[in-house]
């Protein structure tokens, strides 16, 4: 009789894991502290890199060009001078001709038109007409393009300032830096909540956004007014108009949140600081901005902040109605990616429970630091996690408990544990997230 002997070997490849379930294994020996921290790497290197892209790109060499100036005249004998004048700037200046200076005030104090220019002669002054208040360093170039051309005329300038600025704001950067007060909180509010606020009802992380940002916005008002003297007046105007901004900047961030987990923290910094700061015009006018930002510039949220506040304060800029438009529109698109992401992540995270998928790298971590703590606080729980199901990147839960099958618990905890500020709260509490 034969007897055939069972096969020594077969294949595995099926159940060899693959190139990052073994990355996984690896990157889950390391201590929880130093896994937890190096998830978190990743902001930083953001930082470098749109720090260098957006702010250093835009910034090391401002390069004016065509800004809009006109020359009062008519006729072929001016349309001569202005082009002479084009040429001249080597593609600063952008000029025109028009009959009076009466005819282009409006264009003046909305910033369609930096300067204009009226000549003189032997006996008369030229006179220069700019609006210093709507953008400082445009004014500036202005007279220094201009002052050449009356001493060609043997003549002196004469400078006519239509909105100059007041005293305590001699550069014009004040606004600006209103502007990103009242952003850089609003974001910051709106990204906690999203990342830490899942089991949350809408109204109520709603309710945080807007009372924080009643607060904030309240508080910013009266430092940059009352207190340190940067913007005279205007306190309730200012009030009201710092909370519109953090309503549509924290629902934007919230809506984000859903989509992009505890990554929000680098979309909020790019969408709200490293593309809306180069190309709002606070810091250099549009036109002295390289591409893209220049083309950026009427659609970021700094733009329009900053014309809402230029009106009201020095009544120049394009007008609050525009302004107005520009944070409306960061304010729906917050409402309807807040609509639809929190049933979007809830049917995502679903998916995630009951197709079995190890948990996330953070929440993994976040598990074994929170098992590491246990011995040194003198025992267990009944939720503890156990080490071998922190490292495998699986919940290690009480018989019986049943958690995996309530998609709202799921939801919950991939966005807690996700979260770098959950995290990391959580670890120094030494407890899960669950």
């Amino acid at each position: 009789m034969t007897v055939e002997a069972p096969a020594s070997g077969g294949d595995t490849s099926a159940a060899r894991p693959g190139p990052w379930a073994r990355y996984r294994q690896r990157y889950a020996q390391l201590p929880p502290a130093v896994q937890m921290i190096g998830l978190q790497l990743w902001l930083p290197l953001l930082f470098v890199l749109a720090f260098c892209l957006c702010y250093v790109n835009a910034f090391h060499q401002p390069n004016p060009r065509n800004i809009p100036v006109a020359v009062v005249g008519t006729g072929a004998a001016a349309d001569t001078f202005a082009q002479r004048l084009q040429d001249a700037s080597g593609g600063v200046l952008a000029v025109s001709t028009v009959g009076s200076v009466d005819e282009v005030r409006g264009e003046l104090r909305s910033g369609d038109l930096a300067a204009v220019f009226t000549p003189g002669s032997a006996g008369t002054p030229a006179r220069l007409t700019i609006t210093s208040a709507e953008q400082f360093q445009l004014a500036q170039v202005a007279r220094q393009s201009f002052a050449p051309v009356a001493a060609a005329q043997g003549t002196t300038l004469v400078i006519d300032d239509l909105a100059p600025l007041p005293r305590h704001d001699a550069y014009g950067t004040s606004l600006f830096y209103a502007a990103l007060l009242w952003t850089i909180p609003a974001y910051m509010v709106g990204m906690f909540v999203g990342m830490m606020g899942a089991v949350l009802r809408h109204r109520v992380r709603l309710g945080i956004i807007a009372g924080a940002g009643f607060v904030l916005s309240g508080l910013s008002a009266l430092l940059v007014g009352p207190v340190l003297g940067a913007v005279h007046g205007h306190f309730p105007q200012l009030w009201l108009l710092g909370f519109a901004a953090a309503l549509a900047v924290g629902l934007l961030v919230n809506g984000l949140a859903y989509f992009f987990g505890r990554f929000v923290s680098g979309a909020a910094m790019v969408i709200f600081v490293f593309l809306s700061v180069p190309s709002s015009g606070g810091a250099f006018p549009p036109s002295f901005l390289p591409e893209p930002f220049r083309a950026l510039h009427p659609y970021v949220f700094a733009t329009g902040l900053l014309d809402v506040l230029r009106d009201v304060v020095y009544g120049v800029g394009p007008g609050v109605g525009q302004g107005a438009l520009v944070i409306g529109c960061y304010a729906a698109a917050g409402a309807l990616l807040t609509a639809v992401g929190r049933p979007y992540y809830l049917r995502l995270t679903a998916r995630r429970a009951a197709s079995g998928r190890p948990m996330p790298m953070m929440q993994a971590a976040q598990r074994a630091m929170a098992a590491a703590s246990l011995p040194a606080a003198g025992g267990g729980s009944a939720g503890a996690v156990a080490p071998s199901a922190a490292g495998s990147g699986r919940r290690a839960d009480p018989p019986g408990r049943g958690r995996e099958d309530d998609p709202r618990d799921e939801g919950y905890r991939e966005v807690g544990a996700d979260s770098d500020a959950a995290a990391v709260s959580g670890a120094a509490a030494g407890g899960g997230a669950a």
